[in-house]
């Protein structure tokens, strides 16, 4: 099965320099611009990796923490809404302070080492009440518009922003490289151009300025070369009206087309259909900035999202040509309570959500816990840290046979990124809740500008079901070069002269590399793990058991020698890098890695979580608060085990008569006679003498039922829909409550009648039911 990719005809087009009204300089000199295909720093191509955090979503307690999290996950810029509702409430009285205090954020994203997009409205939507106006502002003016009235109180709100980020810009030394004008507005281009105009009047100023580009066939109307518009996509459609599957959608595939015009279709409606393309679309660089990293749940839609639904979809965008990779939500949050209502997006002809949670399934959780999501995506972070330069020039080029519609489960899935005769593979056999087969025999024939190349060259693979990675071709590394290898690069360490590349093996596939011998003057394996075969014009590295210990160097026919380490694929999704013990490190562990003050920071529920090694080892002991650390051999890495006795957290559950749960928060609920507002309620008490010592408690509760309720102190400080699926919170954000009051549990009954959307959802009326209800300590181990 011989996919051929014609890179040749398919050509690279011209890239525009200089047409768009945006970049700009630090005091440093650092630059940051845009042409029509990347972003540029200090006048190299940047694929930089975005990831949306809601500040005012999350205890400002934990912000840095956070923040930590998402830089180890591969998260360079960090965006966040600013809901105009949350800030002035109350006409006249602004509030940022506390976990609304914007300027604290953004300056704690520069500590940590992030940079910052700041969404500035004034309509952001984000599943907030109103889509962030506030109540006060509704019969004054004409919302959305260049209507006097409403440009007055824009501004005096765009005016309190500017206040709060003065000189946090990225050209007065700050953070901030982004900003974004409203949001999903799609026929107003003269409204974003003021909107624009305004923000700089204002003193407010970014390298880049970006709007939300969806919107009908085509894409929003936008002011040309005045911003970059910015695309999305979702592995499931929690607006959709019906209770229905979906179909399969398009962001499994490869194609060209940036626009997916279903996003936001609750609130287009019909309108969508009459807007216009978007204009001369190639004058900007592909970019995301709503790529799904989950999908918030509503109440008559409840997808579950799983790791690979995510992963999958990032990698075929990058494919796709995407070279600004950013994801709504990276972090999840808890919706706040105001003074007046309830903050979320709530109503009987639209969309129904839960009243606190804003978890989204994000890759790190409303509660700050990492996901299977998060390792996925970390993986393929770090490949765009290593080569994210040398993609993003590339363009997207396509097999002349392809899959003939959604439904073409058969078809081999592949596509380049291709820059003369250099680039990148990319192989899809995964498309959520579709079962896939294996594809056997597969060799991909790529015609380059200088010649022919075959990969895998000898005979096909097989592209096993549910697996998408990626390949290089012609990739030089040092002054050698790589004709191909059959397994992902993962990330390079480089210091001082040495080099280390990391990649790791892909299901099904026995990783081999094959190299231009006419570069290569010697290639030295350790015994007994893998063979150097030389033939004619290459010589080819084979016969590798992927693991710690599978390493090989290579030395250059000029005498240059770098290192290639094999990992699996497992070990790959526990990989961090960053910098530790006085230089950038790699970290293999399965409990949760950040990087600070030149040190690194575990942190795990289970003894196992707390082993980890260390390439390229440490000439000194390493040692935590605990003492030192023992350790060991693990191929070419340091191995260590760190001393962790995680402790058992007593639980206690008193079942309750039934209760009211509240109706005013959920009133479509109570549809059955005699059922008004009755829930059955649990008493749960945790030991929180356990924080004494636990980072967390983490309550995981298994239940069925409809809606779910966590009280403290008579506030519901917690809600879920039912899907099927457990629940955790993370309860350190609630310790000193819980010193004094205990854990109410309300669950409300899920009738047969009910018409929503789950996976194995009941066919008859289930009461609610309390299934098990278990509490874990996470411990955190600082390591220096």
């Amino acid at each position: 099965m011989k996919q051929v990719i014609d890179v040749v005809t398919q050509g690279e087009k011209p890239i525009i320099r200089d047409h768009l009204n945006m970049g700009g300089s630090n005091p440093k000199g650092d630059s940051i611009r845009a042409n029509s295909r990347y972003l540029e720093r200090d006048g190299k191509p940047w694929l930089p990796v975005m990831g949306e955090f809601h500040f005012s979503r999350f205890p400002n307690e934990q912000w840095e923490e956070e923040l930590l999290k998402m830089k180890a996950g591969g998260i360079q810029v960090v965006a966040t809404y600013l809901f105009w509702i949350y800030h002035e409430e109350i006409e006249g009285r602004y509030n940022w302070s506390g976990d609304k205090d914007l300027r604290r954020f953004i300056e704690l994203c520069a500590k940590s080492g992030l940079e910052a997009v700041v969404r500035l409205g004034p309509w952001a939507h984000g599943e907030c009440r109103n889509g962030g106006f506030p109540d006060w502002i509704y019969g004054k003016c004409a919302l959305r518009t260049n209507d006097e009235d409403y440009l007055r109180y824009a501004r005096r709100f765009y005016s309190e922003i500017a206040k709060q980020i003065e000189g946090l810009a990225f050209q007065d030394g700050g953070p901030i490289v982004g900003l974004q004008f409203d949001n999903e507005l799609t026929d107003n281009a003269e409204h974003l151009r003021t909107l624009k105009e305004m923000a700089l009047a204002l003193g407010m100023k970014a390298p880049l300025y970006t709007v939300t580009g969806w919107g009908g066939p085509g894409g929003a109307r936008i002011p040309q070369d005045e911003v970059l518009p910015l695309f999305g996509g979702y592995p499931d459609h929690p607006w959709e009206k019906h209770t229905n599957p979906l179909p399969p959608g398009p962001h499994y595939f490869f194609h060209s087309v940036r626009n997916d015009p279903s996003i936001g279709s609750d609130l287009f409606g019909e309108k969508a259909e009459e807007i216009e393309d978007l204009a001369e679309i190639e004058r900007y660089p592909d970019g995301c900035c709503e790529l799904g990293g989950g999908v918030q749940m509503t109440y008559h839609r409840r997808p579950v999202i799983e790791a690979d639904d995510v992963a999958a979809m990032a990698t075929v965008k990058l494919a796709n040509g995407c070279n600004l990779l950013g994801y709504y939500m990276y972090h999840g949050g808890t919706h706040s309570v105001g003074e007046l209502s309830t903050m979320q997006e709530s109503n009987p002809q639209g969309n129904q959500l839960p009243v606190r949670s804003y978890d989204f399934q994000a890759p790190i959780g409303e509660f700050g816990q990492l996901r299977e999501s998060y390792r996925l995506l970390k993986r393929l972070h770090l490949f765009l840290q290593a080569f994210g330069e040398r993609l993003a020039p590339m363009s997207a080029a396509y097999p002349e046979i392809r899959p003939l519609s959604l439904e073409d489960t058969g078809t081999v899935r592949v596509a380049a990124r291709a820059s003369g005769d250099s680039g990148f593979l990319f192989f899809n056999n995964y498309q959520r809740l579709t079962k896939m087969e294996d594809k056997k025999d597969v060799q991909v024939e790529l015609r380059l500008p200088g010649g022919q190349l075959t990969v895998p060259e000898a005979a096909g693979f097989t592209l096993k079901a549910g697996a998408y990675f990626i390949w290089p071709y012609h990739l030089d590394m040092e002054d050698v070069r790589l004709n191909y290898a059959t397994a992902q690069p993962l990330c390079a360490l480089r210091e001082d002269g040495d080099s280390t590349y990391v990649f790791f093996g892909v299901p099904g596939v026995r990783p081999e590399y094959v190299w231009d011998s006419s570069t290569v003057a010697h290639i030295e394996v350790i015994e007994g793990s893998g063979r150097v075969e030389r033939s004619g014009v290459t010589v080819a590295v084979r016969d590798l058991e992927p693991g710690t210990a599978c390493e090989f160097a290579v030395r250059s026919v000029s005498g240059r020698t770098f290192k290639v380490l094999t990992l699996t694929g497992e070990q790959s999704l526990h990989l961090w890098k960053g910098k530790a013990f006085g230089r950038e490190r790699l970290i293999l562990c399965e409990g949760d890695v950040s990087f600070e003050k030149d040190g690194v920071r575990i942190g795990g529920t289970e003894v196992n979580q707390f082993a980890f090694a260390i390439y390229p080892p440490v000439d000194r002991s390493v040692a935590h608060e605990g003492g030192a650390v023992e350790w060991r051999q693990d191929g070419v890495f340091q191995g260590f085990r760190s001393i962790v006795r995680p402790r058992e957290i007593s639980v206690v559950v008193v079942p309750v008569s039934d209760a009211i749960l509240n109706a005013a928060f959920f009133p479509y609920l109570f549809e059955k006679e005699g059922q008004e507002g009755k829930s059955p309620e649990w008493e749960i008490r945790v030991d929180v003498a356990a924080f004494e010592e636990a980072t967390d408690i983490r309550l995981v509760i298994a239940y069925v039922g409809d809606v779910a309720q966590i009280y403290i102190g008579g506030l519901c400080v917690a809600d879920q829909f039912y899907n099927g699926t457990p629940w955790t919170i993370g309860l350190k954000r609630f310790r000193q409550e819980l010193r004094r009051e205990p854990i109410i549990l309300k669950v409300s009954p899920l009738w047969a009648s009910t018409d929503v959307y789950m996976p194995d959802r009941p066919s008859e009326d289930r009461m609610p039911d309390l299934l098990s209800v278990r509490a874990l300590a996470e411990y955190t181990v600082e390591l220096s």
